[in-house]
């Protein structure tokens, strides 16, 4: 069987390519296949969900089709008569099976959906340069940035290099920022091209806050990046440490997601809000934990904690509990839940991720390394893959969340990152309830792992 659906890839990607504009003709086809399959079997409604494809992608597209297309030299006239055959042959859930398996290599081989990595390298009046070596002081250099330094990242450098292609180095002191201080510099890199993915605008005439980016119809958001850090008196994230208690970690978490959220609030009172080209329009912190060793566990449960002054009980059947401080120093109470009152009204909405880190960037390589990840998924609940990078697909915007505030002065138009594996949070008032929109098969969590050493300690994240 395996045999069949090579060729029949082969030559449906030989039709297409025949066609002009051939990317929108292989698009089209997925988005047919899929308007199809949406009336398949379980197995291939499920299949589904794993493309990455919205329903209101592919709803009504057959309906959309035109000759190049669906014509008797088009590459739906091709499948059909082969699917007909394996209908014959093998029985209509073995044909559906084919037909999807058939239809993943072509989103596969066109760089669709789950497999979709943006190549565009664009220019800049001031680009940046990363790893142009700025002091002979080693000691000055973080040491993430001496890890991509060695002669095996060269890979990782460019995947980096290409998402910060079109940066514009509006101070000049961006490049030493990276090489010496580097997280809140990577960050900033990281969604400069998930605003790229999007297709949004960046003012880079705008020097603060960090990104005023165009979103649909001239409309603009304003987007300020901060990380959370480690505190004066605590290990840095690189530090090889035994790992905290669960109940200490998430707390260690909750405080220092909480701090750079009010400073940034803080600021957004004492200067953004009076500059012109932020008034009137959605403020959104977007905020990257580094705060400690295995920052990346915390997954999404100590921003929920911050946010909605919500959490779970691992110990009591994950049964969900109040979470409404958390301890300072061990004795200071901080009142959690900040979108549950109208206090942070002026932050329309937190971007938060915990995937977004080297390892991100290492997943759209051809390094030989092994990568753990969880899943979710909507029946199933956590799925659990350790493949190798080659067999790894996630894309840039994997594993990125938008808390909403209810209480928004300016709320954040939910259509400006509406991705499939973008989750969105929301946060009903009257009931006290979080609406989760994570869709099947999405991001929680990856570890790099030395190839063919599952049971290895992660390399990086």
């Amino acid at each position: 069987m395996q045999k069949i659906i090579n060729l029949t890839v082969k030559n449906l990607v030989e039709i297409i390519e025949s066609k002009n504009n051939s990317q929108k003709v292989a698009l089209q086809f997925v988005l047919e296949e899929l308007d199809a399959a949406q009336h398949g079997n379980d197995f291939v409604r499920d299949r589904i969900k794993s493309f990455y494809f919205k329903d209101s992608d592919y709803i009504g597209a057959i309906d959309r089709s035109w000759t190049d297309v669906d014509g008797d030299s088009g590459p739906q006239q091709l499948l059909l008569k082969i699917i007909n055959v394996l209908a014959q042959s093998f029985g209509y859930d073995v044909a559906a099976m084919v037909r999807i398996s058939i239809v993943e290599y072509i989103i596969h081989h066109y760089r669709f959906g789950r497999y979709y990595i943006n190549q565009e390298v664009r220019s800049a009046s001031n680009p940046l340069a990363l790893f142009k070596p700025l002091t002979c002081n080693e000691s000055l250099l973080h040491p993430h940035f001496k890890y991509l330094l060695k002669d095996d990242n060269k890979l990782v450098r460019d995947v980096i290099s290409r998402w910060a292609s079109g940066f514009e180095d509006r101070d000049n002191k961006f490049n030493y920022e990276f090489q010496t201080t580097f997280n809140s510099s990577f960050w900033e890199i990281y969604l400069y091209q998930c605003f790229k993915d999007l297709n949004m605008a960046i003012d880079f005439s705008k020097s603060s806050p960090d990104f005023t980016a165009e979103i649909q119809d001239g409309e603009s958001i304003i987007i300020e990046a901060v990380t959370a850090n480690h505190a004066h008196n605590s290990s840095p994230e690189w530090v090889g440490e035994e790992l905290k208690c669960d109940s200490d970690f998430l707390n260690f978490s909750c405080v220092r997601i909480l701090n750079a959220v009010d400073a940034k609030h803080k600021k957004f009172l004492q200067s953004y809000s009076k500059l012109e080209h932020v008034k009137g329009r959605p403020f959104v912190i977007a905020l990257a934990p580094f705060e400690q060793p295995m920052f990346f566990m915390q997954n999404n449960e100590a921003i929920i904690r911050v946010i909605y002054g919500q959490g779970i009980d691992k110990h009591d059947n994950f049964a969900e509990i109040a979470t409404p401080i958390a301890l300072k120093n061990g004795s200071i109470p901080l009142d959690l839940g900040i979108f549950t009152s109208s206090k942070y009204k002026e932050i329309s909405a937190i971007i938060f991720s915990t995937t977004a880190t080297i390892g991100k960037a290492i997943t759209q390589t051809s390094l030989l390394r092994d990568v753990r990840c969880s899943r979710y998924h909507e029946q199933r609940g956590l799925i659990i893959e350790i493949k190798d990078n080659a067999k790894h697909f996630e894309t840039h915007l994997d594993g990125l969340q938008v808390h909403h505030n209810p209480y928004a002065e300016n709320r954040l138009p939910p259509e400006a990152f509406d991705r499939y594996e973008i989750t969105h949070y929301y946060y009903d008032v009257a009931s006290k309830t979080i609406d989760n929109q994570q869709r099947s098969y999405t991001l929680i969590s990856r570890n790099i792992l030395p190839p063919s050493s599952t049971n290895s300690q992660s390399t990086d994240n």
